[in-house]
C-alpha cells in the first residue's frame, strides 16, 4: 500500500512539475510579446504607403527618442508627406531648434505640412516654420516670437531676515543672473546681449523660411507679440486658415500625394511626458539656474509663451 501510494505521489509530483513548466514557458512568451507590442516608435513600421501624422504638444524639450522618431520618417520610403499637429507653447530655445532642424531633415525628401491648432507660439512656432505649408485656426494663438531669461532679486529679503551672502568668484560676469546678488549694469548688458543673439537666430529662421526680409520680420514681430491665426497669416507668418482635411487637400494639389491614402500616426509608444519634463525644466530655467549658479546654461533661455509661466510675455 505504501510502495503504490509513493508511486502515486512522484508521478503527482511529476505531472505538477510538466504544467509549471508549461506555464513558465506560456509566461515568457507573454512577457515577451508584451515586450513586443509595447516597443517604441523605434521599431514602428507600416506596411503601406502612408502620410505619416505627427503631434508637437506640451512644452518642448531636448528628446533624442522624438528626433530619432523624425530620421525615422523622413528615411521610410512607405512615408509620401508628413502632417505636422501642432498645440503647444514652445520650449526651451535648443529642444525646439533641434526639432526644427529634425523637421527641416524631413522636408528635404517628402512634403511637410503644419496644423497649428489652439496654440502655436514661440518655440511651437519654431517647428511650424520648418514646414512647407503651415495652416491655422481663427483662434489659434501664434507668433511670441523671442526668447527669454527669467531671475529674482532676492537680496532685499535677504537684509530684512539678517542673511548676508558672500560670494568669491573668477570674474564680475561668471554665475549672473544670481538672486543673491545685484544685478549689475555690465552683467545686465552681457545676458541681454545673449538674447538678442538668440533672437536674431531665431528671427532669420523666420526670415528664410517665410521669404521675408529680416526687417519685416524684425518689425511685424519683433517686439515678441502673440497673434491669432488671421492676424498671423497678415504678418506673413502662415499660409492658410484651415484645418487637417485643408492640409491634406493641399498635399494632393500641389504635391502629388492621394487624398485618400491612408493617414498612419507616429509616436513613441512610451510617450515622453513633455509637460512633466518641461514643468521641471522651466522651473529649472527660472529658478535652478539662477539659485545655483554653476548649472547655468544656455538651456535655460526659453522659446516659450505662457501667461502663467512667462507673465505674457
Amino acid at each position: 500500500m505504501s510502495s503504490r501510494l509513493d508511486s502515486d505521489a512522484i508521478y503527482a509530483l511529476r505531472r505538477l512539475r510538466r504544467h509549471l513548466t508549461w506555464w513558465r514557458v506560456l509566461t515568457v512568451i507573454g512577457f515577451t510579446l508584451a515586450i513586443l507590442a509595447n516597443l517604441n516608435a523605434r521599431d514602428l513600421k507600416f506596411d503601406g504607403d502612408h502620410v505619416a501624422r505627427v503631434e508637437i504638444t506640451g512644452i518642448i524639450v531636448d528628446d533624442p527618442d522624438f528626433i530619432w522618431m523624425l530620421d525615422e520618417i523622413a528615411d521610410d520610403p512607405h512615408v509620401k508627406a508628413l502632417l505636422l499637429d501642432i498645440d503647444s507653447p514652445g520650449g526651451t530655445f535648443t529642444g525646439s531648434e533641434s526639432v526644427f532642424d529634425a523637421l527641416r531633415r524631413v522636408a528635404e525628401v517628402k512634403p511637410v505640412v503644419a496644423v497649428m491648432g489652439g496654440m502655436a507660439t514661440s518655440g511651437a512656432y519654431m517647428s511650424a516654420v520648418a514646414a512647407d505649408r503651415i495652416y491655422a485656426g481663427r483662434g489659434t494663438i501664434t507668433g511670441s516670437i523671442g526668447v527669454i531669461m527669467e531671475t529674482a532679486d532676492v537680496t532685499d529679503l535677504m537684509e530684512k531676515i539678517g542673511v548676508t551672502p558672500e560670494i568669491i568668484k573668477s570674474g564680475d560676469l561668471k554665475a549672473t543672473p544670481n538672486p543673491s546678488e545685484k544685478l549689475s549694469d555690465a552683467a545686465r548688458a552681457q545676458l541681454q546681449g545673449v538674447i538678442d543673439e538668440l533672437h536674431l537666430a531665431f528671427m532669420e529662421k523666420v526670415a528664410e523660411r517665410r521669404n521675408l526680409s529680416l526687417d519685416e520680420v524684425r518689425a511685424r514681430t519683433g517686439d515678441g507679440r502673440i497673434m491669432t491665426g488671421p492676424t498671423a497669416m497678415q504678418a506673413g507668418l502662415l499660409d492658410e486658415i484651415g484645418n487637417a482635411d485643408a492640409a491634406r487637400a493641399w498635399l494632393a494639389a500641389e504635391k502629388g500625394i492621394d487624398a485618400n491614402l491612408p493617414q498612419e500616426e507616429w509616436y513613441l509608444e512610451e510617450d515622453y511626458d513633455w509637460l512633466r519634463a518641461g514643468a521641471s525644466t522651466v522651473s529649472r530655467a527660472i529658478f535652478g539656474k539662477s539659485l545655483l549658479p554653476e548649472s547655468l546654461r544656455l538651456d535655460g533661455i526659453l522659446a516659450l509663451w505662457h501667461p502663467s509661466i512667462s507673465g505674457g510675455r
